[in-house]
């Protein structure tokens, strides 16, 4: 725990003192807890602010594995010795003034093992006061969280290759298989047209898949913002028909739209779209064809609207529920694994419908269909 001034008192001293200066007065209590300090995973130190530079009066053997150092290397000397010349760090000035103020921290920031191997440390530091309430101890609780830093710059850099890396070039070339298939581009014979409507809807499919993961990251991250606004809610379902038209057509399902009395919602027009948008495509590509998918609102109550999507597929069994609305959780059925898909459609429907702070929830009986409905309130 780093301290303002630079001093560093390196006297050593032996486990035995380690043991008896931490120890104030008598208690049945002490062994025990003793003895739970000393097998803790995590590294423990214990510093006194009433001595100079606040040192190190007591460490436990796991910040001893944790540092690389012994412990007679460690008592008498204030924590900053971890940081080395890396103190410019904005988690050690925090620490500091934490430390100033007496007040308890959780934070991570860089320190480094004896051999010199840089470690993430995430430190929560606690004072501890006397019956007066002067404090009397800090104590400091590290846990080496390197292999999750380490992940989740992997899982970062991940994102931003899916974001830069493949989705503007894809977008290019969707742009361009599209200009053929409109004629834009000019006419091409039937065999060049049926191979470019392929390759349109595989690229609209990753593009898709590409969103749903950028979405995900969003909402995980909690920079997924909705942008709220009055609207009519029949507009999302007329929307959603007319996208979603040819691939239902193409696939011998009729969408049917059922707009019972309702009312305006206040909500992110875009992203109800978007939940009706992925009910409804889930809905054709389980309905078999010459079927009818039904997408019906209502509003149940004067301050709720009711958006539900309903198919006559094969059905969910009971077992299967818990894996809906799971994130890359698909259904183990084989029907259901040639459907395909990124197992992250429902996840997202699920968390948009959530931070709007509706519910959402699916009804089903096998053999006979499904009805995957949604509640905005207000």
């Amino acid at each position: 725990m780093p301290d303002e001034s630079e001093i560093e008192s390196k006297t050593p001293r032996n486990s035995e003192s380690r043991h008896t200066d931490f120890l104030p007065g008598h208690s049945d209590h002490l062994p025990i807890l003793f003895r739970a300090v000393e097998c803790a995973r995590n590294g423990i130190v214990i510093t006194d602010p009433l001595r100079v530079d606040n040192p190190i009066i007591y460490a436990n053997p796991a910040f001893s594995q944790l540092t690389g150092y012994a412990t007679e290397q460690i008592i008498g000397r204030n924590c900053r010795f971890l940081q080395r010349d890396d103190r410019e760090q904005v988690a050690v000035k925090e620490v500091r003034e934490a430390i100033s103020k007496e007040m308890p921290i959780t934070t991570i920031l860089r320190n480094y093992k004896r051999n010199g191997t840089l470690f993430w440390n995430e430190l929560t530091i606690s004072p501890v006061r006397d019956e007066r309430g002067r404090v009397i101890n800090f104590v400091g609780v590290q846990n080496d969280v390197t292999a999750r830093i380490d992940s989740e710059r992997r899982v970062q850099e991940f994102y931003s290759v899916i974001s830069h890396e493949l989705r503007t070039p894809l977008s290019s070339i969707h742009g361009a298989l599209t200009a053929v298939e409109d004629g834009t581009a000019g006419r091409v014979n039937a065999q060049v047209m049926r191979l470019v409507k392929i390759a349109v809807d595989n690229s609209t499919r990753l593009m898709r898949l590409i969103n749903d993961i950028l979405d995900w990251k969003k909402l995980e991250s909690g920079k997924f913002k909705l942008n709220l606004a009055f609207f009519d809610p029949a507009n999302a379902i007329n929307s959603v028909i007319n996208e979603l038209q040819a691939n239902s057509e193409s696939k011998g399902v009729e969408l049917v739209p059922q707009i019972m009395p309702h009312h305006d919602i206040y909500a992110d027009e875009d992203r109800i779209i978007q939940v009706l948008n992925n009910l409804t495509a889930n809905a054709i590509k389980f309905s078999p064809p010459n079927s009818r998918v039904l997408i019906t609102l209502e509003a149940p109550a004067r301050d709720t609207v009711r958006f539900s999507v309903s198919d006559k597929g094969p059905g969910i069994p009971s077992e299967q529920m818990d894996k809906l609305f799971v994130r890359f959780q698909q259904l183990d059925s084989s029907d259901t694994r040639k459907k395909g898909g990124s197992g992250l459609g429902l996840a997202i429907s699920k968390a948009i419908v959530e931070l709007h702070g509706g519910n959402i929830g699916v009804s089903s009986v096998v053999g006979e269909g499904s009805s995957f409905w949604f509640e905005i309130f207000g």
